[in-house]
């Protein structure tokens, strides 16, 4: 019940999703240990649940719970169909970015993600870069305005050594510095080479 509790505390919401309290994305995390039952519900009913979720936790919580689920999942329209998420603005910090990437990792509809004005910095970026290691269906990921630092935009750059999916980038006002923003300007350009070859 606590959790309910701490989400009706918080009167911050989130700017895309009205209805959403701010601290949605870690709720999501948490709702992960306890759907294990709900995945052994008949199939309708399931997509019954999934139609009163919101895009962010059918994103973040409803994958990698249980095989039987995903497999569901990916039969489900809203989830399949779901290749843009705009989290811009949403005060998501280094922690929520974490909980983006472990989705990112195994997510094969998304092709658009916003993350830009969230505060993530280097930390963050660095989760963001993990899951860009495998990831092989995002191409364009917006981070401008989060303090990444040319730390973060480091993360990013070797990062795109092994992703040849992302082809526009967006980290616009991070103070990354020229020598890094040249290196992800070549990877990206390399990227571009590749999807169209």
């Amino acid at each position: 019940m606590h959790h309910h509790h701490e989400l009706l505390l918080i009167t911050n919401k989130v700017k895309r999703f009205p209805s959403l309290p701010v601290s949605t994305v870690r709720f999501a995390a948490r709702l992960k240990y306890n759907m294990h039952t709900f995945s052994t519900l008949p199939v309708e009913i399931v997509y019954r649940i999934m139609d009163h979720q919101n895009e962010l936790t059918l994103f973040c919580s409803m994958q990698n719970i249980s095989r039987r689920l995903n497999q569901i999942l990916s039969t489900y329209e809203r989830y399949r169909t779901l290749t843009t998420l705009d989290l811009g603005d949403n005060r998501l910090d280094a922690e929520g970015a974490q909980h983006i990437a472990d989705a990112l990792r195994t997510n094969t509809t998304l092709t658009t993600l916003n993350l830009s004005w969230n505060g993530i910095g280097a930390e963050g970026a660095k989760h963001i870069a993990d899951a860009l290691g495998t990831n092989a269906t995002l191409t364009t990921l917006k981070l401008c305005r989060n303090g990444i630092g040319a730390e973060g935009a480091q993360h990013i750059a070797d990062a795109l050594r092994a992703n040849t999916t992302l082809t526009t980038l967006d980290i616009g006002y991070n103070e990354i510095g020229d020598e890094v923003a040249q290196r992800i300007a070549d990877a990206l350009r390399r990227n571009a080479s590749i999807n169209m070859a």
